[in-house]
């Protein structure tokens, strides 16, 4: 079997150099080399082959089954994942005696990895039974001249933490998503210093229901501390408290993250009433009409001033989501399901082609992803992150961790309180404006690839909506799927960036 370019699999090399394919164990200097030839007890010799066994199956596996492997072959093919060939495919590396000998000793490899995902996953663990060979295949994907491993989002075998830590969202193409977290060294959280508990919040990401649930259960209050991972790991720094550094503690950072086609829709709708033009309090685009049209103090143009064509009042607003006709009074506004007859949601779609997902003109427009992120692109310190799809599973969890193992969220976990979409329990939660099921498929699929670094990094799955060939690559003018990247530096990208609508 031979990769891009006919060099040799990884699967093909395992088997060159004995007659049956299998490695012999013998000595050179103070260390043990494996490589052909050789002699050695039979007991031994024969233990070593049923290991390499098991491992050239594994790998060869790995590199028959996956469906994407074709992309993926050559920059397997540049890596020794065993971490034991020579450079060039002909020199040989030796192992420490200790090495060999927990090679020798490894009763329970970790199973047969039978997609790209479970080889990104492998590499990216930290609960290594194969003697640190996934350590290896980084370094050897770091010196591949080949593409990066794709994967699809969502397929990884770790959670989401764990796949934050591994993400990086570049500077140069999400800068002004960036914004929010500067360097990381002085983040706005819910702190509880009873529990040495802080929650990280991220809005339209149940952030009012978590504020609500600290506050009531954990007696957090806000405050200021540093996000930034070497903080936690020892390293005291002038200026320590949790403004500076967190001081040699142990603090538990959590966040609640959402699916990103259902938020960006929650997004769109707190950034259209912030913005709108009647909207004085902290709107960037505020025009006072009693004001002089030259004065250099007048808001700024808002950039999809459509949206709120024929629109001057909020009163105009809610008559278009909750038309006169079938209203008792204004009040039944705020909770009604929105009754609009598609202007709302053809603005919506609109905006979805014309934005480019690179400038949000809101707060609340920002990404997930980059939120947990400082200014350089690096996460974040974040322990543990939880879905709002199970909101009170979550928060049950965090009660049992925390409060006791029977302990129940009784003053703000009740449900009673908001009951919204994705499992809220709290919080601010008011029926969509606009009618997300007059939304076209095209348009919704548009939006997956706009916020596509939050499904790659947070590893979410891709709705059912978003599957599928319906994506033109920026290269070529190939019809693909939405994929993510495990890059040269190990780090977890999307396989696709944010650009202007082609329609």
């Amino acid at each position: 079997m031979t990769g891009k370019g006919g060099s040799k699999s990884l699967g093909s090399r395992m088997g060159q150099g004995g007659g049956d394919g299998v490695s012999a164990t013998r000595r050179r200097g103070g260390g043990r080399v494996i490589g052909g030839g050789g002699g050695g007890s039979g007991t031994t010799r024969e233990l070593t082959a049923l290991i390499f066994a098991a491992f050239a199956f594994s790998l060869t596996t790995v590199l028959l089954s996956s469906p994407s492997i074709s992309r993926s072959l050559a920059a397997l093919d540049g890596m020794d994942v065993l971490g034991i060939g020579g450079e060039g495919g002909g020199g040989m590396r030796t192992m420490t005696n200790d090495a060999a000998d927990r090679m020798l000793l490894s009763a329970h490899p970790t199973p047969p990895r039978r997609s790209v995902s479970d080889v990104i996953t492998w590499m990216l663990s930290e609960t290594d039974r194969d003697v640190d060979t996934q350590h290896a295949g980084l370094s050897r994907l770091d010196d591949s001249p080949y593409a990066p491993l794709e994967f699809p989002p969502g397929t990884l075998g770790m959670d989401h933490a764990h796949s934050l830590r591994h993400c990086y969202a570049d500077p140069n193409i999400y800068a002004n998503h960036l914004r929010e977290r500067g360097d990381g060294g002085r983040v706005r959280v819910s702190y509880s210093d009873r529990h040495d508990l802080a929650y990280v919040m991220l809005p339209k990401s149940g952030s009012s229901t978590a504020r609500h649930v600290l506050q009531n259960e954990f007696d957090a209050s806000e405050v200021s501390i540093s996000l930034r991972p070497e903080d936690f790991y020892g390293q005291k720094e002038e200026g320590g408290g949790k403004g500076g550094t967190n001081e040699g503690k142990n603090t538990t950072v959590i966040t609640f993250v959402r699916d990103p086609l259902s938020r960006f829709y929650s997004q769109y709708d707190e950034s259209y009433v912030r913005t709108a033009p009647w909207q004085k309090n902290n709107n960037p685009y505020y025009v006072d009409p009693n004001n002089d049209p030259t004065d250099a103090q007048r808001g700024k143009p808002h950039p999809f001033p459509y949206l709120y064509e024929g629109l001057k009042s909020y009163d105009d607003y809610e008559d278009v989501y909750c038309p006169m006709k079938g209203r008792k009074s204004r009040k039944e506004c705020k909770r009604e399901r929105t009754r609009e007859d598609g202007t709302l949601a053809r603005r919506f779609e609109r905006f979805v082609s014309d934005y480019d997902g690179l400038d949000p003109f809101d707060v609340h427009m920002t990404l997930q992803v980059p939120m947990l992120s400082s200014t350089n692109g690096m996460p974040l310190h974040v322990t543990q992150i939880y879905n709002t799809t199970d909101s009170e599973g979550g928060w049950r969890a965090i009660a049992r961790q925390f409060l006791g193992e029977n302990s129940t969220l009784g003053k703000g976990g009740d449900g009673k309180d908001g009951g919204g979409e994705g499992g809220v329990i709290s919080g601010r939660s008011y029926p969509r404006r606009f009618d997300s099921g007059l939304v076209s498929v095209e348009t919704q699929r548009r939006i997956c690839f706009l916020v596509l670094i939050d499904y790659c990094c947070l590893n979410l799955p891709l709705p059912a909506v978003c599957k599928g060939r319906h994506y033109k690559s920026a290269d070529d003018d190939v019809n693909r799927q939405l994929f993510c990247i495990l890059d040269r530096m190990g780090r977890i990208q999307p396989g696709m960036f944010p650009r202007k609508s082609q329609g």
